[in-house]
């Protein structure tokens, strides 16, 4: 009866598109509540879904001070749009301190583009935002983001995975209907399954970040983010002559404090410290010392 009562809640404001304001701006206040705020979330998390398979999930939202056009039913926007809940908000607030107009930003699977959109707002026409993701599927809904926001002339988007060498490899895509940002090059482990299959990748081309930075000639990275599930040491071992010149000030990366990625980087120069606890992976900030 309660989740048939949540299909019919959804169905209705799929029907009667006034309400969702509304829904919306009454639900955040009450997402918290005990009861009701399941409730409420069970009907967003239906009608989300019924705004993804119309193709219609993009609204007006302000994400970190500003105007933005954006996908509600991803998993780093959802929340923002339907309880007011700010997506790793240590880590925005740390690129917006961090990032001025004219720098130089750098984001390592940037999925859907929510930091490059963050990073692009920051610096400003006169900075640029390299933003690498991929996964095919997802890739085109970063360059429909920086399209939609009008980022054209300062994001330059790639479609390769960064590795420890240039040729193809296999990208294990997610199987998460919620989260489209699980895909590695990794090989899944199998407490990941449901997540990530053996059986489900695609071919990708890899580049070493070394080779990218030699032929692209960026000049100085004020932050780059790297958020690759679990494949951060073969990034960072493309990147170790990049690295040691001191070109990128600080790194922020999704890693477990003792991952071994401490250590390579500190090996660089970087001194690291927790920036985002998560119960999943956090974000860790290493700057250069």
């Amino acid at each position: 009866m309660y989740r048939w009562t949540a299909e019919v809640g959804a169905g209705v404001l799929a029907h009667a598109p006034a309400l969702e304001r509304p829904f919306v701006s009454i639900g955040s206040r009450l997402s918290d509540v005990p009861g009701v705020g399941r409730f409420y979330r069970s009907v967003a998390y239906r009608f989300a879904e019924r705004l993804r398979r119309a193709g219609t999930p993009y609204r007006h939202l302000l994400v970190e001070g500003a105007r933005m056009t954006v996908d509600v039913t991803e998993f780093t926007t959802f929340g923002l749009y339907f309880s007011g809940r700010r997506y790793e908000p240590r880590t925005a607030d740390y690129l917006i301190a961090s990032l001025k107009p004219g720098d130089t930003f750098v984001d390592v699977g940037a999925n859907h583009g929510y930091f490059t959109l963050i990073a692009a707002s920051r610096v400003g026409a006169s900075g640029r935002v390299y933003a690498f993701e991929p996964n095919p599927r997802v890739f085109g809904q970063l360059a429909a983001h920086v399209r939609l926001n009008g980022f054209d002339d300062r994001v330059r988007l790639a479609d390769t995975a960064l590795a420890d060498a240039d040729g193809t490899a296999a990208l294990f895509v997610s199987e998460c209907a919620l989260n489209s940002g699980l895909s590695s090059l990794v090989t899944p482990e199998p407490r990941l399954r449901g997540l990530l299959s053996p059986e489900r990748a695609v071919p990708v081309t890899t580049e070493t970040f070394d080779r990218w930075y030699e032929r692209v000639k960026p000049g100085r990275i004020a932050v780059m983010k790297i958020d690759v599930e679990g494949a951060e040491p073969r990034v960072l071992d493309g990147m170790t002559v990049t690295l040691r010149s001191g070109a990128i000030g600080a790194i922020v990366c999704e890693t477990e404090w003792d991952s071994g990625v401490r250590d390579q980087l500190a090996a660089c120069g970087y001194a690291a410290r927790l920036l985002e606890p998560s119960a999943g992976l956090p974000n860790l900030v290493f700057e250069r010392q």
